[in-house]
């Protein structure tokens, strides 16, 4: 046998027996089923969204059931979303400033929690803190069309 096809079948048995020792099938990731814990909470949301909407039942008991949800799950993002626009529904602006707040801070790149805070802290009278808040966002996202129009509607 000459030298080059030596080291051809060398190459070869080598290049078998490494394609013989890797795995077979894809590694399988580890897939975290949803939390069922988040999907009751969900649940448990849209429950108490449809009371009120509906306007059959109890709307006091369809805030508390969003209330647990938060107890149960203080950054539970529906929630705080929901109780933030029954907050400015009901003129509740301290509240919705405070879900709204807390909503920015969970997910800042959301403009329409930066928007409903402003609108909050404007409608109880602090026009430079909801100016400021609108800013902050707009910093950060300069072409966020919803709060450029609302803060040049101020502005004029």
């Amino acid at each position: 046998m000459k030298r080059n096809q030596l080291i051809a079948v060398i190459l070869a048995v080598v290049a078998a027996v490494v394609l013989m020792r890797l795995p077979r099938t894809a590694p399988v990731e580890e897939v975290v089923p949803a939390a069922t814990e988040n999907a009751d909470l969900d649940a448990k949301v849209d429950e108490a969204v449809a009371i009120i909407q509906s306007g059959q039942g109890a709307p006091m008991q369809a805030i508390g059931m969003l209330l647990d949800v938060l107890k149960e799950n203080p950054d539970h993002e529906k929630a705080l979303l929901w109780l933030g626009n029954f907050s400015m529904m009901s003129g509740q602006w301290e509240k919705a400033v405070d879900r709204f707040h807390h909503l920015t801070q969970l997910r800042p790149e959301v403009e329409l929690y930066w928007v409903n805070k402003s609108q909050s802290l404007l409608q109880m009278g602090d026009t430079t803190s909801a100016m400021t808040t609108a800013q902050t966002y707009l910093n950060d996202h300069p072409d966020a069309s919803q709060l450029n129009d609302w803060l040049a509607g101020l502005q004029n």
